[in-house]
């Protein structure tokens, strides 16, 4: 694909429609904060770093964060959402110190909203999956690309990611483990 093709917005729009119509999201990130917990400043730094792949108007970084905050109110109790997150991608300094500070106090606020199931995998613990992925609905997966999602379909891939989700959900601490986890980074 052409990176001087993609637009941010679009892709972000595909997922906010997606979420909307998914009832189970099960996510691993490793490199990022996840999308659907990014605080506005956050999601605006990670989107101006797309500039750096290719031209990307600020008109289009502007849309594709609101569209991205769109999703986060999509967090509500009608759908379940487990998002696996490791200690790395909590650390990334995607934007100076302030920025991460209030992501990280998002992410405390967050653990208290209805469906949301937050894991923290701790620093030192083997990882076997670094790449960022989500599974929807349990047949269906996008997984991160610099020129946008690739989606799986095929039902033995699709298998293989929810084993690899399961995998790394072993390994993350939850509840009070991940809040004190997080609280130490701040």
């Amino acid at each position: 694909m052409d990176l001087s093709t993609v637009e941010l917005e679009p892709i972000q729009s595909q997922f906010l429609e997606l979420y909307r119509s998914a009832t189970h999201i099960q996510a691993f990130e490793d490199g990022i904060v996840y999308g659907s917990l990014q605080t506005e400043t956050y999601a605006r730094a990670v989107f101006e770093c797309a500039s750096e792949l290719y031209p990307v108007s600020p008109v289009d970084i502007e849309a594709a964060v609101q569209t991205r905050l769109a999703r986060r109110e999509l967090i509500d109790g009608e759908r379940q959402f487990e998002i696996i997150m490791s200690a790395r991608a909590l650390v990334a300094d995607v934007a100076g110190a302030a920025v991460l500070r209030e992501q990280l106090q998002y992410l405390l606020e967050c653990m208290e909203r209805p469906g949301l199931t937050l894991g923290v995998i701790p620093t030192g613990t083997l990882l076997r999956a670094h790449w960022g992925f989500c599974i929807v609905n349990s047949v269906r997966v996008e997984v991160d690309q610099y020129n946008g999602p690739l989606t799986v379909t095929d039902v033995d891939q699709v298998r293989r990611f929810r084993e690899t989700f399961h995998r790394v959900r072993r390994t993350a601490v939850f509840g009070d483990d991940a809040r004190a986890l997080i609280s130490g980074l701040l």
